[in-house]
């Protein structure tokens, strides 16, 4: 039950974040035009953009964000583990990075068309002749002085625990010859009335609309990052994939015990 209070705080927030994006959008031109004289520059401006903007909207939204470790310096390969649609603005504050993406992602209401514009790399990890392409598009990323990050367990969870890790793209990583960095997320809702799994993660069959306007009403949150020392490497995509969930292991903090929710369904549908 959303609170009067909470509803205003919502609404100022939609409204703050609306105009802010606007802005945004319109500042998009300047990496355009910058990329007719120079494609680096324009590259790490447009980049950079994304990351002003995703600090002032986590800060508009409440979120409070830290980071442990050193995060790694471009041009990088980075996975992480993946608990909402947050994780990708959260990782925009952190770093300067692209998004290497499965092709559903751009479908996402709201931040589909953004991560779009923002120059994200879509592949259809189903069809084995999409990978030869991405790769190619992910040397010219890195060759640009770009990381690149994506979320190897291929969809969100409630933070309980690590999914498995799908290994196909992890043979994009492997052909750019770069080691793979690992970073994993946390959040911590800051009501005691508002699970994180429930209310921060976003999971399932969850409805986006609603999930997001509750997120808006919400006191705060606390989002932390931790980045792992050590990169992980391997000889193939399977080995890597194995090396870089048990490194993120390491990292790893559940989110909740399972009175609420069941081990069983972490992998989608809330009890």
């Amino acid at each position: 039950m959303i609170s009067p209070f909470g509803h205003l705080r919502a609404l100022l927030r939609l409204l703050v974040l609306a105009v802010s994006l606007l802005i945004l959008v319109i500042s998009w031109i300047f990496p355009l035009l910058l990329a007719v004289v120079n494609k680096r520059a324009a590259s790490h401006l447009r980049v950079r953009l994304m990351g002003c903007w995703a600090r002032f909207a986590l800060w508009v939204m409440g979120f409070h964000v830290s980071s442990e470790g050193t995060a790694p310096e471009v041009p990088f390969f980075l996975v992480s583990n993946h608990l909402t649609y947050m994780d990708i603005l959260v990782l925009w504050s952190r770093v300067d990075v692209y998004f290497l993406a499965k092709s559903e992602l751009g479908s996402w209401p709201l931040l589909g068309p953004l991560i779009r514009a923002a120059g994200t790399l879509f592949i259809n990890r189903n069809r084995r002749a999409d990978v030869l392409p991405a790769i190619e598009k992910v040397k010219n990323r890195l060759a640009l002085g770009n990381g690149v990050v994506f979320f190897p367990e291929g969809t969100s969870s409630s933070g309980g625990g690590l999914l498995n890790f799908k290994s196909s793209l992890f043979e994009v990583a492997l052909h750019t010859g770069l080691p793979v960095h690992v970073a994993c997320l946390h959040y911590a809702a800051k009501g005691e009335k508002d699970p994180t799994e429930l209310r921060v993660c976003w999971w399932g069959e969850m409805g986006f609309a609603d999930h997001f306007y509750h997120l808006m009403s919400m006191p705060g949150v606390y989002a932390r990052v931790r980045f792992a020392e050590e990169p992980v490497s391997a000889d193939c995509r399977k080995e890597l994939a194995l090396a870089a969930r048990a490194r993120m292991q390491e990292l790893f903090e559940p989110m909740h015990d399972w009175s609420r929710v069941d081990p069983n369904e972490d992998a989608g549908i809330p009890t």
